[in-house]
């Protein structure tokens, strides 16, 4: 950093101004990721602490709050509240798993800081136990609105924090939504949002060991058939994607066939799909007669990242216009806390993708979380349709499509508005809409 900062590099044989600010950037970068963990850890961290902490007998009730409540894509604090009969009680028991320092401290409360090997603070708010929702409510933030809401005089015990809201008198708020955003939307997207794991009916966009997947067609679809999906669309990797094995022709025609033993020998639906790269002038690696082969087609970016954003945004747009494309993949290309989304007009995308009917994805992966939330209002106001797929590379990550889920919560999206809850029927009238695949 310091030499960036001296313009020592430059001086080096090969070495240009241009590039020295590029490793600064990156260092600065790097800084600043540090200082956050991915929804996925921080979740994994926090269950952790709790699974040792509730079964102290001084805790009553305990329960993540904050950032995590909230389902940010990324987190830079836990907070725990616990509510006890015994202030100074939890503060003895907690000393059995964590060394801590006090931050505030009244009669009848404290806010802990634990001494942890965690990469980011951990605090503890503990409380009486009466007063278990109203802090639960306090630290979950973060909306302006909710935040500066006076407690001091609310005067009664709550079960469950809607009972908290309605002795406010103000419209419960699921807590994804509690954004300061949420308060500046359209007053007809600000309904809570019905998004659930149970209702969803159709897995779309993974991959199996066709490209660069870990498991088999069939495993996969075990898998997802055990976890109650109606229908799965598989979506390996298209030609032009050599680095993860890709199809050839041949090789789509051959996965063709494997679709059809699988489903001979398990009771679940199955669609060939692709996840075809959308080449620099934004045309997709299949001739449109070939195109044909597929049920469902995912359109998206692995290359060329740093064109210009009228390049990017042109070259996706194309894509969009292509009557084989349903859906739009990770339409940013970000890699949370390490790269950075390409150049990108994401409103004329949106756009576009409203205009011809094709859906923008929510990719469930704990790294991507793209399109990013906070485009979700905009998205929805004219009429987007929304995928909310794991890209799942084994069984393992089939489970990411609850972060899919949780993220999409935070925007209000409602069930009607993501193709994955269609029933089998009505998302074979979806494929359908613009071409007419043999389904």
């Amino acid at each position: 950093d310091n030499a960036c900062k001296n313009n020592q590099f430059i001086t080096v044989k090969g070495f240009t101004e241009s590039a020295q600010g590029k490793i600064h950037e990156e260092i600065e970068n790097i800084r600043k990721s540090s200082k956050y963990v991915l929804l996925s850890k921080a979740e994994h961290i926090g269950a952790s602490i709790l699974e040792k902490l509730k079964i102290l007998n001084s805790v009553e009730r305990i329960e993540i709050s904050g950032e995590i409540r909230r389902s940010l894509e990324i987190i830079s604090k836990i907070n725990i509240v616990l509510s006890t009969y015994n202030i100074d009680d939890i503060k003895k028991d907690i000393l059995r798993y964590y060394k801590y320092s006090i931050i505030d401290e009244s009669t009848s409360s404290s806010i802990l800081l634990l001494e942890s090997e965690f990469y980011i603070p951990i605090e503890l708010h503990l409380c009486e136990a009466k007063k278990f929702i109203e802090t639960l409510f306090q630290t979950t933030g973060s909306s302006s609105f909710l935040v500066n809401i006076d407690l001091e005089e609310v005067d009664g015990e709550f079960k469950e924090e809607i009972d908290l809201f309605h002795h406010l008198n103000i419209d419960y708020v699921i807590p994804e939504m509690r954004e300061e955003i949420y308060y500046h939307a359209p007053t007809h997207l600000r309904k809570n949002s019905n998004l659930d794991g149970y209702n969803m009916k159709g897995l779309l966009h993974f991959h199996t060991d066709f490209s660069d997947g870990s498991n088999t067609l069939f495993e996969m679809a075990e898998e997802v058939k055990n976890k109650g999906f109606d229908y799965i669309a598989v979506c390996d990797h298209s030609k032009s994607a050599f680095y993860a094995n890709g199809l050839s022709e041949d090789r789509v025609l051959k996965q063709k066939e494997e679709i059809i033993r699988v489903e001979e020998n398990i009771d679940l639906e199955i669609f060939h799909g692709i996840e075809s790269d959308i080449l620099r002038d934004g045309s997709l690696d299949y001739s449109n007669e070939f195109m044909q082969n597929f049920d469902f087609v995912v359109a998206s970016i692995h290359s060329l990242f740093n064109l210009s954003e009228d390049e990017m945004t042109n070259r996706m747009i194309k894509a969009i216009e292509n009557p084989n494309t349903d859906v739009i993949g990770h339409p940013t290309g970000r890699l949370l806390l390490s790269r950075a989304p390409y150049q990108l007009n994401i409103n004329k995308v949106l756009e576009a993708c409203a205009k011809n009917d094709v859906a923008i994805e929510i990719n469930a992966s704990p790294h991507r979380l793209d399109l990013d939330w906070r485009n979700y209002c905009f998205a929805r106001e004219i009429g987007c349709k929304f995928a909310i797929n794991p890209d799942a590379h084994s069984i393992a990550r089939i489970h990411d499509i609850k972060y899919g889920i949780q993220i999409a919560r935070k925007g209000g999206i409602q069930m009607d508005e993501v193709i994955n809850y269609l029933s089998a029927n009505d998302f074979k009238k979806y494929l359908n809409r613009k071409v007419n695949r043999i389904l």
